[in-house]
């Protein structure tokens, strides 16, 4: 679905905004043919340089084999609608996209992962704000742009 379908939908999605602060969230990743993968608790912080549009996010996955992952992002606001990240286990930068209730998010991480590997997977997310204080995202990941799983996180500012 083009971002664009959701321009004048509310309540209107800001990166720069809803990840500002103290957040939690929960993950499940599923497999595309059905049964869960994996699951996780999220805690995340964030702070905004509004000077710069900049927003630089800290949120760290707890899976359920007990392995986390951290990831610290810096968000970039370009304008008119478009974003730009970083984050240190990237390849190239994450791209983004907002329109109303909407922002789709993509980037190609090396990902690290319970048994003590890693690897290169492809994201695409997109995330629909419900209130304020919370958003949904259904994500897919994969390789050599092929999702062969798909995630269901929930946010919520506390």
């Amino acid at each position: 679905m083009a971002i664009d379908a959701f321009a004048g939908t509310t309540p209107v999605f800001l990166p720069e905004q809803f990840f500002v602060g103290r957040l939690e969230g929960w993950a499940v990743v599923e497999s595309l043919v059905g049964g869960v993968l994996k699951r996780a608790s999220i805690t995340a912080h964030g702070e905004l340089d509004a000077d710069t549009d900049t927003v630089v996010l800290t949120e760290t996955y707890t899976f359920d084999d007990g392995h986390s992952d951290t990831l610290r992002w810096t968000i970039h606001k370009l304008g008119d609608g478009r974003y730009t990240g970083h984050e240190n286990r990237l390849e190239g930068e994450a791209t983004g996209e907002q329109a109303g209730c909407a922002f789709h998010w993509k980037y190609t991480r090396d990902t690290p992962q319970g048994d003590g590997k890693s690897f290169k997977l492809n994201f695409d997310d997109l995330f629909y704000a419900i209130d304020d204080r919370a958003c949904i995202v259904r994500g897919s990941a994969g390789r050599a742009g092929i999702p062969f799983a798909t995630g269901h996180v929930t946010y919520r500012k506390v």
